[in-house]
């Protein structure tokens, strides 16, 4: 099945839960979306060009710039990778994927990721700053070119019917992180472009977001698995991933 397991869905559609248990097969490593040892991924990392001077620790670097991750206590130069402007962020992740593959590719072992193929590309050039959709299917689509090598398998938990879902891990969520959610998908520039406020207009954003992500995956040349998984259960769907898998080898 390949070098590469990539788990998507939306917020509480229970990707990381299902990624860990994908990962206890032996030989599997799995990356959680803030691991801060991500060989693609960014989480609170900073993009600080050549010659500028600057504390912290360099995680990655290439010939315009650095990646680097601050300690609390460090000064902070550049700009989070996140909140780049969206070209400038697609170069610079289009470089990490294209270093991971090169380094990756003749080792064994396989990798599992969450969030870093759809969900990331989808939040930073849909939810906060509203770029066209083609230039989002466009990087996707040259991230999905550059990973063939490893011939990566996506698994996608759908979320059916978004309003209960999401109201449902809203409210099991701290007060912090319902602030933060709702806040950062109702402010930024896909909802102040098209009206959408609170808790309705999470929902209406996430259902939009989900739609694009699933159109989307029907047209790449990756191995796609859809699994529907309202009641998160991830021990669930893993036996239904297994099911088709072993549905899949019984056909070939």
């Amino acid at each position: 099945m390949g070098k590469l397991w990539l788990i998507e869905g939306l917020p509480g559609s229970g990707k990381t839960t299902f990624a860990g248990t994908l990962a206890a097969t032996p030989g599997y490593t799995f990356y959680s979306e803030i691991d801060a040892s991500h060989p693609v991924d960014v989480h609170d990392v900073y993009w600080v060009e050549a010659g500028v001077e600057t504390e912290g620790e360099i995680i990655d670097q290439d010939e315009t710039g650095r990646f680097i991750r601050y300690r609390l206590n460090e000064n902070r130069s550049g700009v989070d990778v996140y909140e780049l402007p969206f070209d400038t962020h697609v170069g610079l992740m289009v470089g990490r994927w294209r270093r991971f593959v090169e380094r990756v590719k003749g080792e064994d072992g396989t990798y599992v990721f969450e969030c870093a193929f759809l969900q990331n590309p989808f939040t930073i050039g849909m939810v906060a700053q509203d770029v066209p959709n083609e230039r989002i299917e466009a990087y996707i689509e040259t991230v999905a070119d550059l990973l063939a090598p490893l011939d990566p398998t996506v698994v996608y938990l759908e979320t059916a019917d978004v309003p209960t879902v999401f109201r449902d891990v809203y409210a099991e969520r701290p007060t912090e992180w319902r602030r933060g959610f709702v806040e950062y998908y109702t402010t930024r520039a896909y909802a102040q472009a098209n009206g959408l406020g609170g808790i309705e207009g999470t929902i209406q954003l996430l259902k939009e977001r989900q739609r694009r992500e699933l159109n989307l995956l029907e047209r790449l040349p990756v191995r796609t698995i859809r699994l529907v998984n309202d009641d998160r259960g991830a021990i669930k769907a893993f036996d239904a991933l297994r099911s088709k898998v072993e549905a899949d080898h019984a056909d070939a």
